[in-house]
């Protein structure tokens, strides 16, 4: 009876310690949320895609062009807003995905206390302190939104299967159905936890709650179908990009991923993914034994699912697309970790938290000074130094979905020519491959430049061609050729490589100085050329 009271007192201490850990860490965290927003600098390409999607004139146009986005449109719909408020400036769009940034530390903290009434002290170390975690979602890109929006879907089905009701039902079916309005991607997420549902549900003859459970899934799903044609549409259009991915690239992307905050942590996820499942599987017979369930389904699911959804759609992965996975992840895992009641546990699952961030300070603070491009740098400078009838070549020709946005798309070209670069149009880089010679009129151009005296800009690359061999013009695209995307596009800079190598007198790269000597993301660090002179 005496004792009572002192363990009460212990378990409260404790508590607090948790909670004040993992404000601490999340105080770090915003810390980093707003470096990132005083350094990140212009809009790359992919954040200037969403932009110019979002300002169309109509939404009537936005819908013609939504198979050249990887995403469904509720992401253009918030930016569209945003914008529409008169907040049309890049640093204004870097302020919306600050607040969604912050939005989400506050998700982690909602989603941690209602399934296990815990702080999120592994999901704020393993995941939210990342500094790739912290850029993409920060990034006028759909990818903060979605996964805040996946992680509600995630613990509003688990509140659903707890308490089942018409309350319950009607959120976890309105947040399923957002998160995959947001990425498609989600989708594999949305039947991970249902998975996890039907793990509770039908072995305890929950036959109900299991079939609602299939319900707000495919309510989610029919969401979708507005866009089945979009979808097919864009395959077609982006076919040519389609290769073989296989897993030991993913296998390594993901543990680049995971790696951008130390050299450490694929080894940490490993073993406390480990360490987890096994708690799962123990904890079974315990009193959380059915958030356990849940929790570990969702893991094992969703990373499956999520790994082959990335093998079978063939196209180039990147890193950021594994954020889209370890956010939940670590959400289940942190659920799964922070149940046992044991004294050693609490303080292991803090001091590790802990160790995690220390370790990552710099290299994450590192990651939050990084500017995303140096494009207004490149655009200031051809301004100040470009003459008349100076050609500039924009070369790939995505450079330009940023480049227009401060630079008058008038006074440029790109490699291929297309006739919009708003956005990412790959349908008329198909077109292109697709035409005798495209380039043939661009290397015309070329030559009078540089004979006629003017300078030829390249923001960008261009390659001389292997053993300096004049390179054959390919033949019309015939959609059999493999990786055929980088094939023609490498086919085309060695042409005007070597038109350049054989022709022209001089030339070398320009220095564009970065305002506090920032590093610059390597997605957007375009070199600046200028070539001079003419030989016959």
């Amino acid at each position: 009876m005496l004792t009572a009271p002192s363990e009460s007192k212990a378990d409260a201490h404790w508590r607090r310690a948790e909670v004040l850990t993992a404000g601490l860490i999340t105080l770090w965290i915003v810390v980093l949320h707003v470096v990132y927003l005083f350094h990140a600098g212009p809009l790359w390409r992919d954040e200037a895609d969403s932009v110019d999607f979002a300002g169309m004139p109509t939404m009537a146009e936005i819908w013609r062009n939504l198979h050249n986005d990887i995403s469904p449109p509720l992401f253009v719909a918030v930016a569209r807003v945003w914008a529409l408020a008169g907040l049309n400036s890049d640093f204004d769009y870097r302020l919306l995905g600050f607040f969604i940034g912050i939005v989400t530390l506050g998700v982690f903290w909602w989603c941690a206390r209602k399934l296990g009434d815990k702080s999120p002290l592994l999901a704020l170390s393993l995941y939210a302190a990342n500094q790739l975690a912290i850029r993409v979602g920060d990034d006028l890109r759909p990818y903060g939104l979605g996964i805040a929006l996946m992680l509600l879907a995630t613990v509003m089905m688990w509140r659903f299967v707890h308490a089942p009701g018409r309350g319950t039902f009607l959120w976890a079916a309105l947040t399923a159905t957002l998160s995959v309005q947001c990425l498609y991607q989600n989708s594999m997420f949305i039947l991970a936890i249902a998975c996890g549902a039907w793990m509770v549900t039908l072995p305890r003859r929950e036959w109900k709650t299991a079939l609602q459970t299939g319900t707000i899934g495919l309510i989610a799903a029919l969401s979708l179908l507005p866009y089945w044609f979009i979808v097919t549409e864009g395959q077609i259009s982006v076919g040519f990009r389609r290769q073989q991915v296989h897993f030991d690239e993913i296998w390594n992307l993901l543990d680049a991923a995971m790696e951008v905050s130390g050299k450490w942590m694929m080894p940490v996820w490993l073993g406390l993914i480990t360490v987890g499942l096994v708690m799962a599987v123990i904890g079974r017979k315990g009193p959380r034994r059915r958030e356990l369930e849940y929790c570990g389904t969702v893991l094992v699911a969703g990373t499956a699912f999520y790994l082959l959804f990335l093998r079978v759609l063939g196209l180039p992965p990147h890193l950021w697309y594994f954020l889209i996975l370890m956010a939940p992840a670590a959400l289940m895992l942190d659920a799964i970790l922070g149940a046992p009641s044991f004294r050693w546990a609490q303080v292991g699952r803090m001091v590790l938290s802990l160790i995690l961030i220390a370790a990552s300070v710099p290299v994450c603070y590192a990651g939050a000074c990084l500017r995303q491009s140096n494009i207004d740098l490149i655009a200031a400078k051809l301004k100040a130094d470009s003459q008349p009838g100076d050609l500039i070549l924009v070369s790939p020709w995505y450079y330009g979905v940023s480049l227009h946005r401060h630079f008058d798309a008038s006074q440029w070209i790109t490699l291929p020519p297309l006739d919009d670069v708003r956005i990412h149009r790959y349908d008329l880089v198909k077109k292109a491959m697709m035409t005798e010679n495209p380039i043939g009129p661009l290397l015309d151009k070329i030559r009078a430049a540089l004979r006629s005296g003017h300078n030829l800009w390249v923001v960008g690359t261009i390659r001389e061609p292997p053993n300096r061999d004049a390179p054959p013009v390919l033949p019309p695209y015939d959609g059999i050729m493999e990786q055929s995307e980088g094939r023609y596009f490498s086919n085309w800079e060695f042409q005007i490589g070597y038109l350049v190598e054989t022709h022209a007198v001089e030339g070398g790269r320009v220095e564009v100085p970065v305002p506090g000597n920032l590093a610059v993301n390597s997605v957007e660090n375009i070199p600046l050329r200028v070539i001079r002179g003419w030989r016959d």
